[in-house]
């Protein structure tokens, strides 16, 4: 048993690996070809390179919806039965009333919605580790690579970047969250009846998430400036049609990479009791955010911070909306309760406390400045009253990249599991 789950560990981890990498090399073909053929770099900045650097969770969440639909059995019946119960019916009452019908068994029925929970954990978990990975790690190590490079102690942030595309990152996390909630269970527990927390996003909530996300794309367009259509560094492709087959054959090459790692998180929730939550959240999270990762060190070694970090937050905006919205609007997906009680409230307030550090920094630093004076310390006091705003220092990312591993420290020990008791 072991040597197989080890054996099946190598092939998720190298099926991530491949999706990756497939991955970015799709991003680049599709930009070359694009500037090819003379398409502006606007165009590009807000579809192939917005979309790409979020292609590996996208890829999961369609597969995972596709193969929560497959599931039953009966692909188009799974859709629902008419529009206004196919935009607001999960998947899972779906597969029951199928049963009820005798249109399947009711073992087919359990079975489905075994692979509507676990599918829905994983991929929705791995957008959001995605997210918080980004937000915390990548963010603390791009400030503390970037003030080092330019000699600095700090990084500052423009209020343009902030408003423009920070808000947005921290917004878009609430709208997931509140699109997630079981209001119902949570109105029945303040009623007196037991807590339900395990929230739905229906095809609606779906529906909303990606219109929010085209919404976004066209703001970020009406608004562009030049450094919005500078964005990638790929050059025209010579070879149109061969780089053509290439991008699509790296995307059918992302395709069964995502379908071989889903496959693999079957098995390993069966034989080792883990969350698809948790597997999605440590280990797809992580490695998704590779591509981020390896664009911002490219842009620091340029001198582009801001294009560095614009990536990063862009990615953030692109994975609740885009990934979670498209795969929601194909399936439906049932959200366990550690990510409504723990990662959705994690990822927003991570996003949220840099921002709200960074407008208040120089009240805090006299505020702190003032008993080392009474102290004596002018030297340290002075220090801290120089503190500006939209500034995070070195050890302010130092902080981030810490709070990422209580983060994981504390969803391991205490939100294993994404069922208890059926909620």
């Amino acid at each position: 048993m072991v040597s197989a789950l080890l054996t099946n560990a190598a092939v998720g981890f190298f099926s991530i690996v491949f999706l990756v990498a497939a991955a970015e090399l799709v991003v680049k073909k599709m930009e070359g070809v694009a500037k090819h053929y003379g398409i502006s770099e606007v165009v590009i900045a807000v579809t192939i390179i917005s979309i790409g650097t979020s292609l590996p969770e996208i890829t999961l969440h369609l597969v995972g919806s596709v193969k929560i639909l497959m599931s039953s059995g009966v692909f188009f019946e799974s859709l629902g039965s008419s529009i206004p119960m196919f935009l607001v019916e999960p998947f899972s009452q779906v597969a029951s009333s199928l049963a009820e019908q005798g249109v399947i068994s009711e073992q087919a029925s359990s079975e489905a919605l075994d692979v509507y929970r676990q599918q829905s954990g994983t991929v929705v978990g791995a957008s959001i580790g995605s997210d918080v990975v980004q937000e915390t790690l990548v963010i603390g190590l791009v400030i503390i690579s970037s003030a080092l490079l330019a000699g600095k102690h700090s990084f500052k942030f423009s209020r343009k970047f902030l408003i423009r595309n920070y808000a947005p990152m921290v917004g878009t996390s609430f709208i997931t969250l509140f699109l997630a909630l079981n209001w119902e269970g949570l109105i029945g527990f303040f009623l007196g009846g037991p807590l339900q927390v395990s929230g739905v996003l229906t095809r609606l909530d779906g529906f909303i998430l990606v219109g929010s996300f085209v919404a976004y794309m066209y703001y970020i367009y009406t608004t562009r400036g030049e450094k919005l259509a500078e964005q990638g560094d790929v050059s025209a492709s010579e070879r149109p049609v061969i780089d053509l087959l290439i991008g699509l054959g790296a995307m059918g090459v992302v395709i069964v990479s995502a379908d071989f790692f889903l496959s693999v998180v079957e098995v390993f929730v069966k034989e080792t009791g883990l969350s698809g939550s948790m597997i999605g959240v440590a280990t797809v999270g992580v490695v998704s955010a590779f591509p981020e990762m390896i664009t911002a060190i490219s842009g620091l070694r340029h001198g582009s911070e801001g294009v560095s970090l614009g990536t990063l937050v862009g990615s953030n905006i692109t994975n609740p909306l885009l990934a979670i919205g498209s795969g929601a609007a194909l399936s439906t997906y049932t959200v366990p309760r550690p990510l409504v009680l723990w990662d959705l409230p994690m990822e927003i307030f991570l996003a949220g406390l840099p921002v709200g550090y960074m407008y208040v920094r120089s009240d805090i630093g006299d505020l702190i400045s003032k008993p080392f004076y009474k102290l004596g310390f002018s030297s340290t006091a002075r220090k801290f009253e120089s503190a500006e705003n939209r500034k995070l220092s070195i050890a302010g990312a130092v902080v981030l990249i810490a709070l990422y591993f209580l983060y994981i420290y504390v969803r391991f020990n205490y939100f294993q599991y994404d069922f208890v008791g059926g909620v």
